[in-house]
């Protein structure tokens, strides 16, 4: 009797000790700041609403590829992981990711965004990977004052837009203000040789007509370096030339400083909770520009995927739909863009015509980074040559040489099939 009771006890510890495993999953990050504060909080509500364990693992955002191509490496891959979108295709066709069909509520799925569902999606089988209650887009920040006192129109939407013909006007009679040293901040003090460079500008070169590859293709020659690319990229370089661009040795804020100012600022959308607390009233959001093909904008920001080495899946995806529903992360989040429906009603900024309403709108013209294997190689070549242009050289030239350079990394891994059957 007491073999038997020790058996049933030693079951049972077993049991449980096999259910606590399952009930704690690994997450893989990258915020910090204030961010990373949201994140911690965010993970301890799911912990005391669930039961199921946050084994936190933060990686710095820029050695997170290395960092997880290590861990894949020495079989110590988390269950939960963030990624960069435009990587998504990479993670994919590495088998590192699975979809997330029946994995997410529907009513998740149902309040995704187009732009967001679009930087989750895989292109060959057409599945969702990965999920992001956020996303982002990039647009123009202006001063009010400063525009009107140009005589420049302050567009309010998509649909009036400035042209390209309007925008070159409205920078040269910006910087004919005594108050402006510079008319257009690039934040190119991010560095033009980070990712900024990619995301911030493919939109210029696709309202060209223009793009970094052929997505029928796969081939980056007759794409990257069109006569409609090098046109965008000749633009952009005239706006340097002519002296419109704050330099990279003047930082990132001369919109809302004292001295040495700028009028514009190509940025991101959460330079809006940089900028307001300053410039309150006189901060106005306006959509990008109409190069010719109409308002293109970016998307994309870091998103949730489940790897295939989770232990446990379901745990995992309570997880990812957890986050879908928690509004409390949402208002956490600093200068979060919503990449949800419903996030934008619990984030006034983005509903308000006054405000951010027009970033938001951004949505239905966003246009993804390439999703396709090969990212990496495209935005290093686009990088390079965008750095080059920007410091004088012949856009045709250094165009060529990065289509050269990801047309040979597509050879070097066959077409990286299916993508280049």
């Amino acid at each position: 009797m007491k073999k038997k009771l020790l058996a049933v006890l030693l079951i049972t510890v077993a049991l449980a000790g096999a259910f606590a495993q399952q009930q704690k999953i690994t997450v893989m990050f990258q915020a910090t700041g204030d961010e990373g504060k949201a994140f911690k909080a965010m993970f301890d509500r799911f912990t005391k609403d669930t039961g199921i364990q946050v084994e936190p693992m933060f990686v710095p955002h820029d050695v997170y590829f290395e960092k997880f191509t290590a861990a894949v490496a020495s079989k110590r891959v988390p269950d939960v992981m963030q990624l960069d979108a435009p990587f998504l295709a990479n993670f994919v066709w590495n088998g590192y990711l699975v979809p997330l069909t029946g994995l997410l509520d529907q009513k998740v799925l149902d309040d995704l965004t187009p732009s967001s569902r679009a930087q989750g999606t895989y292109p060959i089988d057409g599945q969702l990977y990965a999920f992001g209650n956020a996303d982002s887009t990039v647009l123009l920040f202006g001063s009010k004052k400063l525009l009107k006192a140009a005589g420049v129109r302050i567009p309010t939407g998509i649909k009036d837009a400035w042209t390209k013909d309007e925008f070159d006007d409205a920078l040269a009679k910006l910087a004919k203000l005594p108050d402006v040293k510079w008319p257009l901040d690039m934040f190119r003090a991010y560095g033009i040789k980070t990712e900024w460079a990619t995301y911030a500008f493919q939109p210029v070169f696709e309202s060209f007509g223009g793009k970094l590859i052929d997505t029928t293709t796969w081939k980056a020659k007759g794409a990257l370096d069109s006569p409609e690319s090098v046109a965008a990229a000749t633009e952009i370089q005239s706006w340097v030339k002519k002296g419109y661009v704050v330099p990279s040795s003047s930082g990132t804020n001369a919109l809302y400083r004292d001295k040495d100012k700028a009028a514009l600022a190509w940025g991101g959308n959460w330079y809006w909770s940089e900028a307001y607390p300053t410039m309150k009233d006189d901060l106005v959001a306006i959509p990008l520009p109409n190069f010719g093909k109409g308002v293109k904008s970016p998307n994309g920001t870091w998103i949730w995927g489940i790897t295939r080495y989770a232990k446990n899946p379901k745990a995992a995806a309570k997880f990812i739909n957890y986050l879908a529903n928690d509004k409390q992360f949402a208002k956490e989040l600093p200068g979060v863009y919503p990449g949800l429906k419903s996030w934008a009603s619990v984030l006034p900024a983005y509903t308000d015509p006054t405000k951010m309403k027009v970033a938001f709108d951004q949505a239905n013209v966003a246009v993804p980074r390439p999703t396709y294997p090969g990212y990496p190689v495209i935005t290093t070549a686009f990088q390079t040559a965008f750095d080059n242009i920007l410091s004088g050289a012949d856009p045709k030239q250094e165009l060529s040489k990065a289509a050269a350079l990801i047309d040979q990394d597509s050879l070097d891994h066959d077409g990286y099939p299916p993508f280049g059957d």
